[in-house]
């Protein structure tokens, strides 16, 4: 009696997990960008019903070296600020390159579905662009709770916020992260 009811809670808990990750889902709100004109002729990023289009002009090559500074905010209910729960730097070239997967490499590979964006360095100086981008459900990380997202993503050379830090490009995208 005990095996069966295991193994019924067991198949009941597998169904209810996969129904809860197929459910989850990311709305874009908004999105805007700075650049470097140093490296960039032009960047634009805009959101429209709901998908995320992008497109560059990239006036110099993207070599080893080229960072990427994640900040993952939330925003709690009534709340005025977001409040940071996730910041990593990251090394743009070596996490594309790389075996291992990684939620980065992962939005990444799903985003040269949708663009032209070169999968490793050098990237080459030309036009690139991304268009009708959705983040799909399975692009979260699980820690992540239901609400009010931003996203500060920093490209840059050098070492983060120190002397020898240059910024190549920064975006910010507002989401909200549903089950």
């Amino acid at each position: 009696m005990w095996k069966l009811l295991n193994y019924s809670v067991i198949i009941f808990l597998s169904f209810k997990s996969e129904l809860v990750n197929g459910e989850r889902s990311v709305e874009f709100l908004a999105g805007n960008c700075t650049y470097n004109e140093k490296y960039f002729r032009n960047f634009s990023l805009t959101i429209s019903k709901n998908m995320m289009n992008m497109e560059m002009d990239l006036s110099r090559p993207i070599v080893r070296g080229f960072k990427v500074h994640f900040d993952i905010q939330l925003r709690l209910a009534n709340a005025k600020n977001f409040q940071s729960v996730f910041s990593q730097v990251n090394d743009v070239c070596a996490a594309t390159s790389a075996v291992k997967n990684s939620l980065f490499k992962s939005w990444f590979k799903d985003m040269t579905k949708h663009g032209n964006f070169m999968y490793n360095c050098p990237v080459q100086v030309g036009h690139y662009y991304m268009h009708n981008w959705r983040m799909g459900s399975t692009m979260t990380h699980r820690f992540l709770i239901p609400g009010e997202y931003r996203g500060k993503v920093e490209f840059f050379y050098g070492k983060y916020k120190t002397k020898t830090y240059e910024e190549t490009l920064t975006l910010m995208i507002d989401t909200i992260l549903s089950n």
